[in-house]
């Protein structure tokens, strides 16, 4: 087991260092670390370490799949390791390819990959948390509302996740349209740069709450919030689905006292479908028996309630988390 835990320490730095690549330019972002590849899966005992597929290194997605991780090795006895990525979009690739064992996806992005050759195989483990739309600012841009976007500098998120996608329905929703903005294709600590230094004027982050990024600039200077009206949240859904009326609580971020409207969407766990049963039924089953640990770590994981197996999104659940919640329906 020593040699394991050897083992997955370096491989983890390697992962993050590979995904620490230098960034040519503000609005490109490095490639992500390469996951193991794996051609099938073999019973636990063969396997050396397993891959979760998170998203930026300051993301919620990141910190609770080093959380995940550390609990699954040290209930199940499997060496596991949280992979750097470009979050939802490369999530799904990665996972779809058996280039990682696990990952994490907004629901949102299964409307834009409908026809994709991924999604047949794929399962989900299990819902997740929320993550919530928030647009910020800084309180001196004099930037309250959409209106005061057009001609802006917005950080969009990177190429290929569902900050981006959300960003873009949500402009587009407002006619917000790439001729009426300069978008910049940003990482979650490079937006938050950008607005310290002046670069960028608003930045998408989709991401639980808090997000680590907006609560350190939250402390640094004053922020404003900008809110995504009704309207706007009933529009999307009406186009894609998938979204939520939802509200940032007050005092979640240092000077934003009171509660600002936007939009959510859920996260799901990922699977492949050839993923054994067995072991999906004891992943979704370690999670939940031990979701007091993975709630310490983060406070988004406290809104995970996995009571059935069941969303309307194009990819069912695994065979095995489906055994786990109908004998939790049942018990």
């Amino acid at each position: 087991m020593e040699k394991r835990r050897l083992f997955t320490g370096i491989l983890f730095i390697f992962l993050i260092l590979a995904g620490c690549t230098a960034v040519n330019g503000k609005q490109e972002i490095p490639s992500p670390a390469v996951a193991h590849p794996q051609s099938e899966h073999k019973s636990k005992q063969d396997m050396d370490v397993l891959i979760i597929a998170t998203g930026d290194m300051s993301g919620v997605y990141f910190s609770l799949g080093q959380a995940i991780a550390a609990m699954y090795e040290k209930y199940d006895g499997v060496a596991w390791a949280a992979q750097v990525t470009n979050a939802s979009f490369q999530n799904v690739d990665l996972v779809s390819k058996k280039k990682a064992d696990l990952g994490f996806a907004t629901v949102d992005v299964f409307s834009e990959m409908a026809e994709d050759d991924s999604i047949p195989n794929l399962r989900v483990l299990t819902e997740l948390y929320s993550n919530y739309i928030q647009i910020v600012t800084l309180e001196h841009s004099g930037i309250s509302s959409f209106k005061d976007l057009e001609g802006k500098r917005i950080g969009v998120g990177p190429d290929k996740s569902g900050t981006k996608l959300a960003a873009e329905r949500i402009l587009s929703a407002f006619g917000l349209d790439d001729n009426k903005v300069e978008k910049h294709f940003l990482t979650f600590t490079q937006s938050a740069d950008a607005l310290r230094n002046g670069t960028i004027d608003a930045a998408f982050f989709s991401s639980g709450l808090p997000n680590p990024e907006i609560a350190s600039l939250a402390s640094q200077m004053p922020i404003t919030l900008i809110p995504v009206p009704e309207e706007i949240v009933s529009k999307l859904n009406k186009e894609h689905g998938n979204y939520s009326e939802n509200v940032i609580a007050p005092d979640i971020y240092e000077g934003v006292n009171e509660g600002i409207q936007t939009v959510s969407v859920k996260n799901v766990l990922l699977t492949h479908k050839d993923f054994p049963e067995k072991e999906a039924y004891q992943l979704v089953n370690t999670l939940y028996k031990h979701l007091p640990e993975l709630q310490k770590i983060h406070p988004a994981a406290q809104d995970i309630i996995g009571t059935e197996a069941k969303m309307e999104i194009p990819i069912d659940f695994h065979p095995g988390a489906k055994k786990f919640f109908s004998e939790k329906t049942n018990s």
